[in-house]
């Protein structure tokens, strides 16, 4: 019987340094241009980003936003931050989920929204503003033309009353519990 020849086993190949810092080096650059691009390229507008889902991010708040037309309280309508955008519904961060007198502001990270950035989703146009009249009992959506009322705006503060505002960015952003009037009057 032939006698079997067994091939001599070819000796491991000894890791270079170029080639045990070359992973590493890699991940290291690629951290650096990511990190040098989010700090150039800024992000989108907060008011202009739409949630993905409804009640799922871990930021939510739930402020007042009480109007009066002439001493008579009108309610905010369903649907404000709800628009198409692309052929697609979009939820903004700051939107109302009923009607009433509540909003709901909802981001993945605490945010400082106040009166100026709801009033920017509220009026689109900056002229007019859609209420509910509950007077008789049923729900009537009415329009309002801004330019036919003096507005005056104010919060509920820590002294236990309203304090007026004179300018809307004047105005502290929203809390949890917060209660902002905004008053109407006939011109």
């Amino acid at each position: 019987m032939p006698k079997r020849r067994f091939k001599p086993a070819k000796p491991t190949k000894k890791i270079g340094k170029k080639q045990l810092l070359l992973p590493p080096v890699m991940i290291g650059v690629a951290t650096l241009a990511g990190i040098i691009i989010m700090q150039f390229s800024p992000p989108p507008p907060v008011l202009d980003i739409c949630l993905k889902a409804h009640n799922v991010e871990s930021f939510n708040i739930y402020p007042f936003v009480q109007i009066f037309e002439d001493g008579k309280q009108k309610f905010l309508p369903e649907g404000i931050g709800k628009e198409l955008k692309e052929g697609k519904e979009c939820l903004h961060i700051l939107h109302t989920d009923e009607v009433g007198d509540k909003i709901h502001i909802e981001y993945i990270r605490p945010i400082r929204l106040s009166i100026n950035d709801f009033m920017q989703i509220y009026s689109l146009d900056n002229k007019t503003i859609t209420v509910i009249n509950n007077e008789t009992g049923a729900l009537n959506k009415e329009i309002l033309t801004l330019d036919n009322y003096d507005i005056q705006y104010s919060y509920f503060s820590e002294n236990n009353e309203y304090t007026k505002v004179s300018d809307l960015t004047l105005m502290p952003p929203f809390t949890k519990d917060m209660v902002v009037r905004i008053e109407l009057r006939s011109i």
